[in-house]
């Protein structure tokens, strides 16, 4: 079963691809509280749930239940970044990259 927040999000993506501006990584979001992971494609305009666990460009851990306030505007990146909310693994540029594609689809 996929968390809401994570299938709302891939929703927006899916009716609207522009947001990603051409953006291509393998990115895993874990959810500490719920102990969920989940690898998500990004794919220039679209995005898709991986089944299997691929290689990844930047692995994030924070709680669903901030996943879910990042997916909708109630909790700034940089700000969940910065007070330890959200937490990054590999390529931090990749950081950046969410974190706007985050801002265009609230």
């Amino acid at each position: 079963m996929t968390n809401a927040a994570m299938t709302q999000f891939i929703e927006k993506i899916d009716a609207d691809g522009a947001g990603l501006r051409g953006y291509n990584a393998i990115v895993q979001f874990h959810f500490k509280d719920t102990d969920e992971t989940y690898y998500v494609a990004f794919e220039g305009d679209h995005v898709k749930l991986l089944d299997d666990t691929p290689s990844t460009d930047c692995a994030i851990t924070t709680s669903s239940k901030n996943f879910e306030k990042l997916t909708t505007g109630q909790l700034n990146p940089q700000a969940a970044f910065l007070m330890g909310k959200l937490k990054s693994t590999g390529d931090m540029s990749h950081l950046l990259k969410l974190s706007g594609i985050l801002t265009y689809y609230n």
